[in-house]
C-alpha cells in the first residue's frame, strides 16, 4: 500500500514540474514576445527586440525547468564561495 502511494506522490511530482514548465514557458514567451513588440513599436525597429524577448523568454523557461528539475533531484547547485572553500581544505 505505501509503495502505491509512493509512486502516485512521485507521479504528481513529475505532472506539477510539467505543468509549472508549460506554465512558465508559455508566460515568459508572450512576456518577452510583448515587450519587444512593445520596444519596437516605440523605436521602429521591428521585429529586432521582439525577437529578442522570445528567445529570452525561451531562456528563462528553460532555466527554471532546470532549477526545478535539480530541486525535485536533490541536487543544490554550487556556489562559487562553495567550490573555493573546498579546494582550500585538500
Amino acid at each position: 500500500m505505501a509503495k502505491k502511494k509512493q509512486r502516485w506522490v512521485s507521479s504528481v511530482r513529475y505532472f506539477n514540474l510539467a505543468l509549472s514548465f508549460g506554465i512558465t514557458m508559455v508566460v515568459a514567451v508572450f512576456l518577452g514576445l510583448y515587450g519587444g513588440w512593445w520596444i519596437d513599436r516605440r523605436l521602429g525597429t521591428f521585429p529586432v527586440f521582439m525577437l529578442l524577448g522570445i528567445f529570452l523568454g525561451i531562456g528563462i523557461g528553460f532555466y527554471n525547468l532546470w532549477s526545478e528539475l535539480n530541486e525535485l533531484m536533490g541536487k543544490k547547485p554550487e556556489k562559487e564561495s562553495d567550490r573555493g572553500n573546498d579546494e582550500r581544505r585538500e
